[in-house]
This record gives structure tokens, sequence and C-alpha cells, in this order.
């Protein structure tokens, strides 16, 4: 009887895996699955994302319909064949599911952007754990121990584990989506591939899918998991700070801050995506606010600031590549207390209103992704 409700219980999770993917994965993986459900890879479709809706409403319409759907849905199927954006269940709950990441067998490198090659198995997957690295596929097994009565799962018994792809070590298995995207005039509108130091310890994955408390799997349990909540701009902003260092150079009639980015690429590149560096003064118990800096990229045509798809030119770049030195006509003096916070916008006030989102206030909040004070 036990037997058989083993095998009906796999049955049922087989079956509602054709209809959604990552709900099966919750049954085990909770905690990944709730930080999921609020990242930027499930809010990527048009349903859920309101700037990616704002610009493909803006976009021109091309025979080959939603051209966006390789990395914004890849796992709508029928869309990926068809170009038709419809609003469906997968648009919704997994436009970007848990199996579509972790069948990425390799990245094809493309002039346009890149492409990833999945193996298109079923409940074969990929991840990363340097203590198996090299180790054979992981497959479900159960130890006996203190003679049979005590019974110990290993691995999934829903599906099998290869430790062995470098990609999920290297973070490379981003650069399918996460590199470059050029448009019809060749020209890259996010900059993500503006590499600072290729030989540089972090990657996309130490960076962006940190280690944190909880256990990975129900059946075996584990002190920490990798984030799936995509660290950044939506999630665990202060995170990002350590990647980022302040110094302060205090000179006769002035004084300058450097923001040093220790990640390898540069920050804010994305169109309309722009940082805020905030600096307060606190002299004699009075808050003086200095004018704050932005750092943006403005791509256009002609001299004139268009939309991304139309760009063959850079209008102004004041992004962080490696560092950035930004002066303050400012006199500081001793016991001056200086407050600097570095934070980041989805997108401006400005792009908001040409994309008609002036109202959603969630798109142009401040993120902090790091606040520093020195005293003098």
């Amino acid at each position: 009887m036990k037997n058989f409700l083993s095998l009906t219980l796999l049955l049922f999770i087989t079956s509602l895996a054709y209809a959604n993917e990552s709900k099966v994965c919750q049954k085990c993986h909770p905690l990944i699955y709730e930080e999921y459900y609020e990242s930027s890879h499930r809010k990527a479709s048009t349903q859920n994302n309101p700037i990616h809706k704002a610009l493909w409403d803006k976009h021109p319409k091309t025979p080959e319909g939603y051209t966006c759907a390789k990395c914004h849905s890849p796992s709508d199927t029928e869309l990926m064949k068809t170009g038709l954006l419809k609003d469906n269940k997968i648009q919704r709950e997994e436009p970007i599911s848990c199996v579509y990441c972790h069948t990425i067998k390799d990245v094809e490198e493309g002039s346009h952007s890149n492409s990833n090659i999945t193996t298109n198995k079923q409940r074969e997957f990929f991840t990363a754990e340097e203590s198996k690295k090299g180790s054979a596929q992981a497959t479900y097994e159960t130890e006996s121990s203190f003679f049979g009565l005590v019974k110990v799962s290993k691995n999934s018994p829903y599906h099998k584990i290869d430790y062995n792809n470098e990609n999920f070590y290297s973070g490379n298995v981003c650069m399918g989506c996460h590199s470059h995207t050029n448009n019809d005039h060749s020209f890259d509108i996010t900059m993500l591939d503006a590499m600072i130091d290729k030989n540089d310890k972090n990657t996309c994955v130490t960076c962006h899918m940190p280690q944190v408390s909880g256990t990975k799997v129900t059946n075996i349990e584990s002190k920490t998991h990798a984030y799936h909540g995509i660290a950044g701009i939506y999630h665990m902003n202060n995170s990002m700070g350590e990647y980022i260092e302040f110094k302060v150079d205090k000179k006769e009639n002035s004084f300058s801050v450097n923001v040093i980015n220790k990640s390898n690429h540069a920050l804010f590149g994305q169109s309309f995506r722009q940082g805020v560096l905030k600096v307060n003064i606190l002299r004699d118990s009075k808050l003086i606010a200095l004018e704050p800096f932005i750092f943006t990229r403005v791509l256009g045509k002609d001299g004139k600031e268009v939309m991304p798809w139309l760009a063959n030119e850079t209008l102004k770049d004041s992004l962080i590549y490696a560092k950035k030195e930004i002066l303050f006509n400012y006199s500081l003096k001793d016991g001056d207390k200086v407050t600097i916070t570095l934070g980041v916008k989805r997108i401006s006030d400005e792009a908001a209103k040409k994309l008609n989102l002036q109202d959603n206030k969630d798109v142009t909040k401040l993120r902090v992704l790091k606040s520093e004070s020195f005293k003098y």
C-alpha cells in the first residue's frame, strides 16, 4: 500500500510539472520557491514587470512577434514557437521557470545577444556544490542504519542532479541573458558585459545569489542555500554594498568622493536605470544636503535622446566602471560628519513620465545599496 501511494504521488507530481513546473519544486524547496516567486526572474514577463510592458507596448511590432521571449519568457514554449504574446498562467507564474535555468547546459555567444542551450531532459538538473563537483550524477537512494530501523534519504526522489557543469560554478550560466543586448544598429543597450577584470573572484552567482540561512531542501537539512530572490535592485539591496567602496579626499576648498566598483561589470548601464549619490553633512547639529550626483547612460540618435531600439550612440555616460570620482565644491570643516549614500532607481523620474509610469512609486523609489559616514 505504501509503495502504491508513493507511486501515485510521483505520478501526480509528474503531471503537475507540465502545468506548473516551478510549483512542483516548491514541495521540496519551499524556501527557495518563496524567494523565486518574488524574484526578477518570476517577474520578468510583461504581465509582471511594468517597465518591460511599457517598453514593449511602445516597441515597433514585426512579423517575428515578441522578440524578447528568449530571455523574458523562455518557459512559454508556445510563445517561443509562434511569437504571439498572450496572458496565460506561464506568463504570470513562471516566465523563467526553475526547470529552465537548471537545464541550461551551455551558452552560445552571439553578436546580437547570447543564447542559452538547454538539455531538454526531463528531471535531470544542473546545480553547483563544491563538495560534490566531479562526482557522478546523483540519483535518489536510501541508506539504512541501526539494524535497518532508521532510513536516511539521499538526493532527490523526483530528479537527477548533475554537479559537474562548470557554467554553474563560474557564473557563465547567467551570460545567456545577462551579457549584452544589441539593437538593430549593433548598439549595446544593457552594458552588462563591460567587464572590469575577467579574473575577478566574484561571479554573478557569488554576488547575486549569496548563501543565506535556511535549508535548501526538506529531505536533507542544510544550514544555508543560494538565495534565489536575486540580490540587487529588487531584494537584498544592501548586500550589494559589499562590492562598493567609498573614499573621501578633503581638499582646501572642496572635497571628492571616489566610488570604487569591485564587481565585474559597470553599474547602472541598463536603459533608463539611474544611480544616485547623496551626500549629507552634519555640522553643529545642522544638516546640509548637497546636490546629488546622478549616474546614467543616455542613449541617442542624431544627437537626440531616443528609445533603446533606435539608439546608435551614447549622448552621456556617467556610469561607474572600475571607479568614479565626483568633485563637490564645498569646504569641509573640523567636526563635520559626512554621510555618503549610493542608491539606484529602476528607472529615472523622467523615464517614468515617458513610459506613463509616473504614478508607480515602486519603479522610481531609491533603493539604497550602501551608506557610510566619515567624521572630520
